[in-house]
């Protein structure tokens, strides 16, 4: 009797199933390749947005100081009048100012301890983005001089909240402590 002789090597059932995992592979890679670069242009659409509304904020707010710089023009008094007239002629001024910018706030002046005087006024967008001011106005206004520049004191860009769902994670308050 002859004895048979017993291939080892690979049948067709196994490369069909060595190709069956390596289409697998595949198809996660380019999966998982579609879901990155799907995350990526929104990233990078969300970046743009911003951009935009950043760049669109900060050009109200230098519309809204140039109004401003004008209306201090208009409403500066006579230089021999004392502070407290130039503070009301300011406060009045500051009163009827309207910005299509600005908040329903407006702007509002601040005299400080040290007699610095401060004009803070917040800019918002439809977006939701604000833009909030605080100028120092005491050498251009209250002391008079025609050449002193309007000191900025915060340009802040805010971006909108983003709201989170808290329901989601248990969040450790002292009260929930059982007692005893």
């Amino acid at each position: 009797m002859k004895k048979e002789k017993r291939s080892f090597g690979l049948s067709i059932g196994s490369s069909s199933i060595l190709v069956i995992f390596v289409v697998l592979c595949l198809t996660t890679f380019a999966t998982l390749s579609l879901v990155s670069a799907r995350a990526d242009d929104k990233l990078s659409q969300k970046t743009a947005d911003a951009a935009v509304s950043y760049y669109a904020l900060d050009a109200a707010g230098e519309r809204m100081l140039s109004d401003l710089s004008a209306l201090l023009e208009k409403a500066r008094p006579a230089q021999s009048q004392d502070a407290a007239a130039c503070r009301t002629a300011l406060e009045n001024a500051l009163a009827g100012f309207e910005s299509p910018d600005l908040t329903e706030d407006g702007a509002r002046l601040t005299v400080l301890e040290d007699g610095r005087w401060q004009i803070f006024c917040v800019v918002r967008q439809e977006d939701g983005w604000t833009l909030q001011i605080c100028l120092d106005v005491t050498e251009r206004y209250w002391q008079n001089q025609k050449d002193a520049s309007i000191a900025r004191l915060l340009w802040k860009t805010v971006p909108p909240e983003e709201t989170m769902d808290e329901a989601g994670m248990p969040v450790f308050q002292p009260g929930n402590l059982p007692i005893g």
